[in-house]
């Protein structure tokens, strides 16, 4: 068998059928076995993995390492329904081939297996086997299932935090994982490494990379790429997750690049303008060789869009699962950084209303189609319509990167409610008068807005109602306005902004038509299983969130970083950092005698009522048990660093349980 007919075979997936015994590699068995490759120079370090279960196949993966001049080599496949591999449950005992094309992973799809099985499987390099994989098939499409067990995962950061979760995962009876994006990150060591990350995860070292102005490198070689895969599973936690469970995964931004969308970058302002499609497709096969993945990767396609990663499961009659790609098919964002010469205006902190406009603006330009305000693209919008109501299953799930949920708060409002509280701190014969303080004080706000500076501002109907205790004139001049004053945020701050508009709130038309699909269309039980934000959430989706009666159409789980800072961290950064937005600091934060308060948490809940759940301050993984009659997702809060090294297990701190009754759209949170 010569090495162009392995490269072509290899290019892709090789493919083994589980009839027992000796079979041929990808299907041709009339050539000699090849040359060896010399396997006793080469090792497995990075463990064994399986993924994307179907009723008769499932992916297997491996990696070897050694030197032998950049030959091929060859490593057997061995697969069987029992741990000891005894012949008579040997269903494979295959060789393959790892070629250094292909950064000697070995990627191979097993078909012919039973539906609902447990398997499993291991890699031999001569006599020397690898660590043994156990897998699991999916139930056939149709059969009744009583229950669906798995977990699902987001944001693993090497240089944040700690792993521990994944040592506590293992220990679960899972039918496999869903991982949604930020497997790897991107940039070493990155600004999350300035805070808390443990000791046995030591700084990485990019073979070739590009500074950034904070003094992290960011990948940006295939080199690169395979480099950070390569390390983060020398992890022996990750390892044994992988070994112990069917993984299906899809990528976020950080396999590629920190906010990215299609083949363009976004850590300055100006970055999007120019394609990085060398860097996307070197990231894009990187991804392919190291997840056990039923996809497909053409490199004679010159294009970045040379890899389709969205597809869809089905697990007997219990559940349809959809994982996208919220990524690659994405346009801009509809507020470019460029506009507004930062990110705050365009990718956080975005004026809703100035939002709105620009999409409908953009809308209107390209004949009132979403394509250029869409995150799925147009393609991917039709699949995932035709792929949602197109199974009998009692529950759709949603593998999606992004939060769904609406995350918006109104500084008028949250300002005056801040003020008005004081103002009852300093003087308790107002506390009777708190609301009232703060809706008259909300009205002057609004004045204030509406002139565009804070000059000449009466506090009209604030006076009034003070007045109703007493406060005249001269008293609100000399007591009450000065403590109003010192509180004031900047002017431009006056108004009601989405927090971050690189999830789904920066796609509203796009989402609103999800939503009208589904509510047309009868379509119930959709669950989304989210990440990316760093935080716990669990509430509804709405059919349009800025209608006077949003009506809930499917709900939205969104888990923690495994391994992360938080969003609690990351905001308070912000108001700790940056002048104009120091006025809002008690929105995200407090000091209470030296202990930090977390008020994050209260002031999302406040402006999104659709929130059944927020925990802003949290890294950890979420569990699901699926019946027919509901879905149970448990939050599992992790605990923290202890002195450099993660928590001895259980690492759990905390659970929160997230039930949806089936042929509802809400959460009951216990």
């Amino acid at each position: 068998m010569d090495r162009r007919q392995f490269l072509k075979w290899g290019s892709f997936l090789t493919v083994t059928v589980a009839t027992g015994g000796l079979s041929a590699c990808g299907g041709g068995g009339d050539n000699p076995e090849p040359d060896t490759g010399n396997p006793e120079n080469f090792n497995f370090v990075h463990g064994v993995a399986s993924g994307d279960p179907r009723p008769d196949s499932v992916i297997v993966w491996t990696r070897v390492e050694g030197s032998n001049g950049k030959r091929p080599v060859v490593v057997r496949l061995q697969v069987s329904t029992q741990q000891d591999f005894a012949p008579p449950t040997l269903l494979v005992n295959q060789p393959l081939m790892a070629l250094p094309d292909w950064d000697y992973t070995i990627r191979n799809k097993v078909t012919g297996l039973s539906p609902g099985t447990r398997y499993y499987y291991r890699f031999l390099l001569g006599d020397r086997p690898s660590t043994t994989g156990r897998t699991r098939t999916a139930a056939a499409a149709g059969t009744p299932l009583s229950e669906l067990r798995f977990a699902f995962v987001s944001c693993q950061d090497w240089n944040a935090n700690h792993w521990a979760g994944m040592e506590e995962l293992v220990q679960q009876d899972l039918d496999f994982i869903v991982h949604v994006g930020d497997y790897i990150y991107e940039a070493v060591p990155g600004g999350s490494r300035a805070g808390n990350v443990e000791d046995r995860h030591t700084a990485l070292q990019l073979p070739n990379g590009t500074a950034l102005s904070d003094g992290s490198i960011y990948a940006t070689t295939l080199d690169d790429y395979r480099y950070l895969y390569r390390s983060y599973r020398t992890d022996a936690r990750l390892q044994a997750l992988h070994a112990a469970f069917p993984m299906i995964a899809i990528w976020d931004d950080h396999e590629f690049s920190d906010n990215c969308w299609q083949d363009r970058q976004t850590y300055t302002i100006t970055d999007d303008q120019t394609p990085r499609t060398a860097r996307r497709r070197a990231a894009s096969q990187a991804w392919f060789e190291f997840m056990p993945a039923d996809v497909t990767l053409d490199l004679n396609n010159p294009s970045f869009q040379n890899i389709q990663i969205y597809r869809s499961f089905t697990f007997g009659n219990l559940a349809t699962l959809l994982m996208t790609d919220e990524r690659l098919y994405r346009a801009d964002h509809v507020i470019p950084e460029t506009s507004v010469g930062r990110s705050i205006g365009s990718l956080y902190f975005v004026p809703q209303a100035t939002l709105a406009a620009a999409e409908a603006q953009k809308i209107a330009a390209a004949g009132n189609v979403l394509t250029p305000v869409s995150m799925l693209g147009d393609n991917q919008r039709a699949w995932w319509q035709d792929r949602i109501g197109a199974d009998a299953t009692t529950w759709k799930l949603w593998g999606n990167q992004l939060s769904l949920l609406r995350m918006q708060v109104d500084v008028i409002q949250a300002v005056a409610r801040l003020i008005a509280r004081a103002l009852v701190l300093a003087n308790s014969a107002l506390s009777s008068l708190e609301t009232a303080i703060a809706n008259a004080l909300a009205d002057d706000l609004r004045a204030a807005k509406a002139a565009g500076t804070y000059v000449n501002l009466a506090f009209t109907a604030l006076r009034n109602v003070l007045s109703q205790v007493g406060i005249d004139s001269a008293s609100f001049d000399a007591t009450i306005k000065p403590l109003i004053e010192s509180r004031l945020p900047a002017i431009a701050l006056l108004d009601r902004f989405i927090l971050n508009a690189d999830q789904w709130d920066g796609f509203n038309a796009e989402r609103k038509n999800l939503m009208a699909f589904l509510k047309t269309n009868g379509i119930r039980n959709v669950v989304a299983l989210s990440g990316d934000i760093h935080a716990f959430f669990g509430g509804q989706v709405m059919d349009d969130y800025d209608a006077a009666t949003p009506a809930p159409v499917m709900v939205d789980l969104v888990t923690a970083g495994l391994s992360s800072n938080t969003l609690l961290s990351s905001f308070r950064t912000v108001v700790d950092s940056d002048p104009a937005f120091a006025a809002l600091r008690e929105l995200i934060y407090s000091d209470v005698g030296g202990t930090l308060v977390n008020t994050f948490d209260a002031t999302l809940r406040a402006f999104n009522p659709w929130m059944r759940h927020v925990d802003t301050n949290a890294e950890g993984y979420a569990l699901v048990t699926l019946t027919s009659q509901k879905l149970s997702c448990t939050f599992h809060t992790m605990k923290p660093l202890a002195g450099g090294s993660a928590p001895a297990q259980p690492a759990t701190a905390s659970t929160r349980l997230l039930e949806v009754a089936a042929g509802t759209a809400d959460v009951t949170v216990t």
